[in-house]
């Protein structure tokens, strides 16, 4: 079960839906809700930390505006204490080029992360943070879409399965929410590209031994992208999350995604739980 989750704030016109979300998942499950509000700190190095309660709420600014993170920090704390969640938060103040290695850090010992979808249309300095914290911080990351998708609900859920190793761990990271899902789908594209011993059919057996049924879906993206047959199929299912290994590899010390996983990271209309 799920009991420690940090929340990674941003400080735009997300902010509200990414504490709204978290809180109402923190509540489902009872567990601790840690917020991070990070300030980017772009003229001044000298920085600090300021730490209130227990826990953690994150604001990201291109130069440091302490009200501005007071008010994001008041509005997490407001909504956690109305809906009877166990909170924190936590405030980070350092210079631009450190936050990223710092939110990373800060995550690693949680159950659960749970960060915004990157913005195409409105760039900002939070955009590299899911990456970050994908491929370092070793935990499952529970990206949240920018379109609003209100309270937190996992009745329909969507395997994507590949049989490998980063689609095992993230069924694994994802077994709290599979267990309260009215419907679970196993979906694999382009079957002759996934691992013939980790077949769907096993991976559904697996579920079974647990109490889960779950139904087997195989699609082919001929012409398409993968990721859009993905999120297409979603649609269709009424998804109400994804579940999928998030690959990646490190080039000269420079983080870079798998397309299928930047793919779905861009255009996702679906709270999706990536495990690397």
């Amino acid at each position: 079960m799920l009991k420690d989750i940090l929340v990674h704030i941003p400080s735009d016109d997300r902010t509200k839906s990414v504490t709204n979300y978290a809180v109402s998942l923190a509540r489902s499950f009872g567990a601790n809700l840690d917020g991070l509000v990070r300030i980017h700190q772009s003229f001044n190095p000298a920085g600090g930390i300021a730490i209130s309660g227990i826990a953690t709420a994150i604001i990201t600014r291109f130069d440091p505006d302490p009200s501005m993170a007071d008010a994001i920090q008041e509005q997490f704390e407001d909504t956690a204490k109305a809906a009877g969640v166990s909170y924190g938060c936590k405030m980070i103040c350092r210079e631009t080029s450190l936050l990223l290695r710092s939110a990373t850090e800060l995550s690693q010992l949680y159950g659960l992360i749970l960060v915004a979808q990157p913005d195409r249309s409105q760039p900002s300095n939070d955009d590299p943070l899911a990456e970050s914290l994908l491929l370092g911080s070793g935990r499952p990351l529970l990206v949240i879409p920018y379109i609003d998708r209100g309270a937190f609900a996992a009745r329909h859920i969507v395997i994507c399965w590949d049989g490998g190793p980063a689609a095992a761990r993230a069924v694994h990271d994802a077994m709290p929410f599979l267990c309260k899902a009215a419907a679970i789908h196993i979906l694999v594209v382009d079957r002759d590209k996934t691992t013939a011993m980790n077949t769907p059919e096993a991976l559904k057996d697996h579920l079974a031994r647990r109490g889960l049924s779950a139904d087997v879906h195989h699609l082919f993206s001929h012409t398409s992208d993968i990721h859009d047959v993905i999120l297409s199929f979603a649609s269709d299912v009424d998804a109400d999350m994804l579940v999928m290994g998030g690959y990646g590899h490190s080039r000269l010390r420079e983080q870079i995604l798998g397309g299928v996983t930047r793919g779905v990271l861009e255009t996702m209309t679906v709270p999706v739980l990536f495990s690397h």
